[in-house]
Order: C-alpha cells, then structure tokens, then sequence
C-alpha cells in the first residue's frame, strides 16, 4: 500500500453492519495535507497538488451510490469497474471533508474488505498524474443485536445533518420566490427546530450556530419577499384606479 503525501482519515456512521448486507451506509473522509492552519490576513495557503481524485474500486456486489461534500463530482470509468471522484486541489493547512454512501452486500460475520481507494493528483508544475497513497476499506458485519444498535457516529451524523442546509435553503427559496412565503418559512423553521433540538441533546454549538443561522435566514426573507409583495400589490391596485386609465362609455358604466 502507497501511503504518502495526503494525510486521511476514515470514519464509518456504523461500526459494525447487518451480515444481511445494508442499503445505505455512510462512510465520512478527512483529508488534507500538513498540519491545520488558520488563515492570517488576505494569504492564501500555498497549493501542494492539484486536482486530487480519488478513485474507489469496489468488491463485487458493493455500490458508491453518492457523494456529498463541497465540489464534488464522482462518475463511473470507461470499463465501469471503478468509481472516480474529483476533490480539487490541495492546500497545504487545509482540510476537507465527504461522505460517501453505500450499498453493501450480505456476508458471513466479521471483518471484510468493502474496496481500495486509490489517491493520485499532480504536482503543480507538472501535468503528470501520480499515485500518492491507497488505502483498504473495511466493516464489521454481524448477527449481534446490541453492536447493530449502536448509535451512529456522532461526527458521521453532524456532518451529514450540517451538509442538508443548503438543500432546505434552496428548496425554501423556490418556495418564497412562488410567493409561498408560508411554506418557505416552514421548511426553514422545522429544520432549524430539529437542529435545535439536536444541539440540547448533544450540547454541540455547531448545532445551534446552524439553527440560528436558517432562522436569520427566513427573518430576512420573510422581510425581503413579503414586503416586496406588498408592495407590488399596492403598486398594481393604485394604478388601475388612476385617472388616466379610468373611462366611461355612453351609459357612464366604469370600463
């Protein structure tokens, strides 16, 4: 195994499966290269490589179905034996993250593998693409009723409920934009309500700052958009009863 260059990290929101096989399981991946920095002034962290792309070679009857994480395409190879997915460039301090769901089929009880993951990118300076680190996959199946009901991963299930905002948001904004401003602050208080929620039973800001932020968000739109509406009504009842667009035909009935 190559195992250089991209420090990652790997964490399954199940430590252990169903040996019936299971739908969907998420898998969350960290990488980035050196140590964390935080950014001083406007400097941009130096770029270390460029376009990463990791490409997932599954055992047989295993299945990537998608891949959530800023920027991120995936798609199957030619011969469609693997799966390829572009995670941009690499700065140097900095670190992302994705979560990739799965299909997984049933198996005997214990540890196996699920597929290799193969890291490659280029140097900046060069257009020549080279294998920098790969990695086996594994899980944990069983028949034990007391692992298969463990919690998920807290981090696995953070990232995952995080990583659902801009979807409500876009969907609230269609809704605001139809003038369905009811519906629109609905999808954003119920998902602020159930991040809410999660931040008192976990005590995790992050939760709160998430919350807070989609309740800043309807405050303003419901601001923005209804106001808007209100104006634009007022603006076409006025005119239709203007002077100028008032006549009278012969028996002065109101044309």
């Amino acid at each position: 195994m190559v195992k250089s260059m991209v420090n990652v990290t790997y964490t399954w929101d199940k430590e252990s499966i169903s040996a019936s096989g299971a739908e969907q399981v998420n898998l969350l991946i960290e990488w980035g290269y050196g140590a964390i920095r935080k950014r001083k002034g406007n400097l941009v962290p130096k770029t270390v490589g460029c376009d990463l792309q990791l490409r997932f070679i599954p055992e047989n009857g295993v299945s990537l179905l998608k891949v959530e994480g800023v920027r991120l395409g995936f798609k199957r190879s030619e011969d469609g034996d693997c799966m390829l997915i572009h995670c941009g460039d690499v700065r140097r301090g900095k670190y992302r993250q994705a979560v990739l769901t799965f299909s997984i089929p049933a198996h005997s009880s214990g540890r196996h593998t699920i597929g290799l993951m193969e890291w490659s990118w280029r140097k900046p300076s060069q257009e020549k693409r080279t294998l920098i680190r790969t990695d086996q996959i594994y899980i944990n199946y069983t028949h034990h009723l007391g692992l298969l009901s463990v919690p998920p991963h807290p981090m696995v299930e953070k990232y995952i409920k995080l990583n659902e905002t801009s979807t409500i948001v876009k969907k609230a904004l269609r809704m605001y934009e139809k003038g369905e401003h009811e519906r629109g602050a609905f999808i954003l208080n119920r998902q602020a309500d159930e991040l809410l929620i999660r931040a008192a039973r976990t005590d995790d800001m992050d939760y709160m700052k998430e919350a807070e932020l989609l309740l800043a968000i309807r405050n303003k739109w419901d601001e923005t958009f209804v106001s808007f509406a209100s104006y634009s009504s007022k603006g076409l009842f006025d005119q239709s009863i203007s002077a100028e667009n008032v006549s009278f035909d012969e028996t002065n009935t109101l044309e």
